[in-house]
């Protein structure tokens, strides 16, 4: 007969042979995973006026530096040295036509903003367009080519109201005289919020540590239970960032995004930590969800605040951006809930998918939060 500590023994070797590679692997990609949810980004102020249109470029310093052949670490001085080709790298890529043709671009110099968190250039260019200058458009095919996931958030002013749009590698244009109907503004805003979900990790490895133990919950009360405490998760999560999100993105409430980040990261940490410590206990509870959620909001109402609102289609455009986000979060949670399910059947699913799925798990939460903490 095995003595305690002999069985002790044995679950820590069945832990380490599983849990040890997933935590290896985690920290192979966690560089990848945690790039992707930043990436590199870039935002245009575009202006419609009498003779064709005005472009405010914000991009990142470091960006800037690698577009004109310079290290990422060139200071702001020898980035101005080279404002013409800055200057020529983007009016070479950035391309208003209208019903006359394509546009002729004057770039202005080069100005660095110091006040954030990191440096951002801004460059100023005006296009003069042939007669007739109506139906203008732009297009931009800076940066995709060295990076594909980069991100171009357009603000659009003119005689209609303000509206914005993201180019992606796959969608590089977008028209500057047509206020976009409310279908498409539904369509499109229903589209940024999916991706934002699914391409922020953090929300996703966030909602994954709240219903990571259903699989259990399954088990014992019944598929039909354990639907139902996922149901209230994530819907006390929806209500919560749903909250934040509106108050945020009108306006109401606004809170500094490197405090908001930390706390997100800090919310992966503790919910995993309550798995590791009770791998048994039920799925968390609505309350945490909900607490959470409204952190999370907040990061949401960041990728709002980056396209901007339009002005002709507001309400619409923050509802449907909401809708978004909650369609691919049930998404998630359907494909998820059935490998839980079927893994519960397994002894080891509470050390191994449970208790080790958590460590790998707070383990990127902790990265996330230094380097958000410290602001890397």
């Amino acid at each position: 007969m095995r003595t305690n500590d002999e069985q002790r023994s044995r679950v820590s070797l069945v832990a380490g042979r599983f849990v040890a590679p997933a935590f290896a692997a985690l920290l192979a990609v966690t560089p990848t995973i945690a790039a992707a949810h930043m990436g590199s980004t870039k935002s245009i102020d575009a202006t419609v006026t009498e003779t064709g249109a005005h472009l405010d470029v914000r991009i990142d310093a470091i960006d800037a530096a690698l577009a004109v052949g310079l290290p990422v670490t060139a200071d702001a001085e020898r980035l101005l040295e080279r404002q013409k080709l800055l200057g020529g790298w983007l009016t070479g890529g950035l391309v208003v036509a209208a019903d006359g043709g394509v546009c002729t671009p004057n770039a202005a110099a080069p100005v660095i903003d110091r006040s954030g968190d990191k440096p951002v250039v801004t460059v100023g260019v005006d296009f003069t367009c042939p007669a007739p200058a109506t139906n203008l458009s732009l297009r931009d095919d800076t940066v995709f080519d060295s990076d594909p996931d980069h991100e171009v958030f357009v603000a659009i002013g003119g005689v209609d109201g303000s509206t914005g749009a993201v180019l992606r590698a796959d969608s590089r244009a977008v028209s500057l005289s047509t206020v976009p109907s409310a279908w498409r503004t539904a369509k499109n805003f229903v589209n940024e919020g999916a991706i934002h979900l699914v391409t922020g990790y953090d929300h996703l490895l966030f909602l994954l540590s709240l219903i990571l133990g259903a699989g259990l919950a399954a088990k014992r009360l019944g598929l039909r239970r354990a639907m139902t405490d996922v149901a209230w998760v994530v819907t006390a999560f929806t209500i919560g960032h749903s909250i934040s999100l509106v108050l945020a993105s009108l306006g109401l409430v606004s809170l500094p995004s490197q405090l908001v980040e930390s706390v997100i990261a800090a919310s992966i940490v503790f919910v995993a930590a309550l798995n590791i410590v009770k791998p048994e206990a039920r799925i968390a509870r609505p309350q945490i969800a909900a607490a959470f959620g409204i952190v999370h909001g907040f990061g949401f109402s960041s990728v709002l605040a980056d396209v901007g609102l339009p002005a002709a289609h507001r309400a619409l455009a923050l509802g449907a951006f909401n809708v978004g986000i909650e369609l691919a979060q049930l998404a998630f949670v359907a494909v998820v809930m059935l490998p839980l399910v079927w893994a519960a059947n397994h002894r080891q699913y509470p050390l191994v998918v449970v208790r080790g799925g958590s460590v790998a798990i707070a383990a990127l939460g902790c990265v996330w939060l230094v380097e958000r903490g410290l602001g890397l």
